[in-house]
C-alpha cells in the first residue's frame, strides 16, 4: 500500500481537468456536471498520497527507494527543496517534514505528517506487518500539496494480515479536510475501505469479462529472514481496492459512493503509464438528488482512459 497511491496519486482516480473526451452523446437537460466528482478523486489521490509517503519511510527511512522501473529515478527523489524523515522508535513514531520539496511526481509539497505506530503484536512496525496499526496526521495542518491544505482529521492504516485468500490486506479509515487555494473553497472526504496485494504469492489475473488473456505475476511480497528482509516489492505489485466513500465537494455539493467491482490497480504496467490509473473494476457515485455516475475502468489493459455513465449519456475519458 506504499505505493498505493501513487498512483492512487498518481493513483489514481481520474482527473476532469485536462482530459481529452469521446464517444458521448448529451441533450439539452443532461446532467453532465463533474465538480464533486472532480474533488473526490482530489481527496483521494492526497489521501493515497499520505499512504504511500508513510510506507516508505517507515519501511525504509527514505523517499527515495521507489522506482517505477529499474534504473530510473524514485517518484519521491528531490528535483528541489527538501525532505526530512525523523524515526522515534521510543515513542514510535516517524515526523516526515518537507520544505519546498519538488519530487519526480512533479508535485510540490510542504510542512509535516506524523506516522504513529502501534499493534496487537509487540512487534508490528513495519507497514507489512500483520496487526500494524498505523494513524496519520498533519500537525498544526501545515502539509501542503500544490498549494492545497491538506489537512488529516483522522486516518488509521491496519494492517489485517493474509485474510483475503491468503492476501496481505489492509483497512483504511479516513477523515481529511482540503482547502484549495486563492479562495477555492474546501473538501471534506471520508472512506473506509480495504486494499489487497493480490500478488502476496504468484497471481493470475483474468479480466472480469474475460476479453483479456490470463496473465501471471510473480509474488510481490519477500516473506524472508526478519525486519528489512520482508519487504513487498511496490513496482511488481498489484492492488484490489474495496468499499465506501462520502463528502461535501467545495461547491457545497453533498456525495457518497462505493465500488461495486474490484478497483485494481497493476504497477507491472509500462511506463510511461507513470499517473497510473486503476486497469478494471466499478465506482458508483452518488451526488445528493441527483443520478449515480458510474466509472469503469476497464478489463485490464495498461492504459489511461475510463468510462463514465450518468444514465444513458456515457463518455470515454483519457487522462
Amino acid at each position: 500500500m506504499k505505493k498505493i497511491a501513487l498512483s492512487l496519486i498518481l493513483i489514481a482516480g481520474f482527473y476532469f481537468t485536462n482530459c481529452k473526451k469521446s464517444n458521448s452523446t448529451t441533450s439539452n437537460n443532461q446532467d453532465t456536471n463533474t465538480t464533486s466528482s472532480t474533488d473526490n478523486n482530489l481527496a483521494e489521490q492526497n489521501s493515497n498520497d499520505a499512504v504511500n509517503i508513510g510506507s516508505e519511510s517507515l519501511d525504509h527511512g527514505s523517499l527515495t527507494t521507489y522506482k517505477l522501473k529499474e534504473g530510473e529515478n524514485s517518484v519521491l527523489s528531490p528535483m528541489s527543496g527538501s525532505v526530512t524523515i525523523s524515526p522515534d522508535t521510543v515513542n514510535k513514531k516517524v515526523t516526515v517534514t518537507f520544505n519546498t520539496f519538488i519530487g519526480y511526481d512533479g508535485h510540490l509539497r510542504n510542512g509535516t505528517l506524523v506516522y504513529s505506530w502501534a499493534g496487537s503484536a509487540p512487534s508490528a512496525r513495519w507497514y507489512r506487518d500483520s496487526g500494524l496499526v498505523l494513524n496519520i496526521s498533519t500537525p498544526g495542518n501545515t502539509y501542503s500539496v500544490d498549494n492545497y491544505t491538506v489537512a488529516i482529521n483522522t486516518k488509521t492504516i491496519k494492517n489485517l494480515g493474509r485474510v483475503t485468500a491468503g492476501n496481505l490486506t489492509w483497512n483504511d479509515n479516513t477523515n481529511i479536510t482540503i482547502l484549495k487555494p486563492s479562495s477555492g473553497g474546501s473538501i471534506l472526504w471520508q472512506c473506509n475501505r480495504n486494499a489487497v496485494l493480490l500478488n502476496t504469492n504468484s497471481y493470475t489475473f483474468t479480466s472480469p469479462d474475460g476479453t483479456s488473456s490470463n496473465t501471471t505475476y510473480a509474488a510481490a511480497f519477500h516473506g524472508y529472514g526478519g525486519g528489512p528482509l520482508n519487504f513487498i516489492n511496490w513496482d511488481k505489485a498489484i492492488l484490489s481496492f474495496t468499499g465506501t466513500f462520502s463528502g461535501t465537494a467545495s461547491n457545497g455539493e453533498t456525495y457518497s459512493g462505493n465500488v461495486s467491482s474490484p478497483l485494481i490497480l497493476n504497477f507491472n504496467c509500462t511506463p510511461p503509464y507513470t499517473r497510473y490509473l486503476y486497469v478494471s473494476g466499478v465506482l458508483n457515485f452518488t451526488p445528493t438528488g441527483k443520478a449515480t455516475r458510474t466509472i469503469n475502468y476497464g478489463n485490464g489493459i495498461c492504459d489511461l482512459t475510463f468510462n463514465l455513465s450518468i444514465g444513458t449519456w456515457s463518455v470515454a475519458i483519457t487522462i
